[in-house]
């Protein structure tokens, strides 16, 4: 019995502990001041060939061009919130030949809003040659990111060695865009 007068008691005295205690205030208007910087990547593009794709015909090939339509920079959300964008390559280059991207923003008019090359530098033993060049986007540069619509990748091969049916070695290039946002309060 004095178990159960001691238990009741315990209970009462901490339900009259909880009903008088001390509670701050919350202050839901403090969800308003919330930032949050995610980190996205995507794939850009990706490109593998041995030395004999650059010719067609017996004759070397001087250029290869293919583009990627984007259509989410010049959105309100990427407008809003992209703080800094880094596209980061890697050009693998086991050809004695150096080779060069060239990379072209274009907007919805064509026009060519911002250019930048990407060296792939030549292998004189036909062991891999690795570059990892990163053009990055602030200021400027991001503006004319986030208004474009398509991007034109050419890779060129520079003056040098001719390539031909026996030339050996490969080129791989291989990209991403890492994107930084910060999302919410803009003080």
């Amino acid at each position: 019995m004095q178990k159960h007068i001691i238990k009741y008691s315990f209970l009462i005295i901490i339900a009259c502990l909880s009903l008088f205690s001390c509670v701050k205030e919350v202050d839901f208007d403090q969800a308003d001041d919330i930032e949050i910087s995610p980190v996205m990547e995507s794939s850009l593009i990706f490109f593998e060939g041995q030395a004999n794709n650059f010719l067609l015909n017996g004759t070397e090939i001087i250029s290869i061009k293919d583009s990627l339509s984007i259509n989410f920079f010049n959105s309100e959300f990427i407008v809003d919130n992209l703080i800094k964008a880094d596209f980061e390559f890697e050009a693998i280059n086991s050809i004695n030949k150096e080779f060069q991207i060239h990379v072209d923003l274009i907007d919805d008019a064509e026009q060519l809003l911002y250019t930048f090359m990407v060296p792939a530098l030549p292998s004189t033993d036909g062991s891999d040659f690795i570059s990892t060049p990163k053009e990055e986007f602030e200021g400027d540069k991001l503006e004319a990111l986030k208004k474009t619509s398509k991007i034109v990748f050419t890779l060129s091969l520079l003056p040098g060695e001719i390539i031909n049916e026996t030339t050996l070695g490969r080129i791989q290039l291989k990209s991403k865009a890492v994107f930084y946002f910060n999302i919410g309060d803009k003080g």
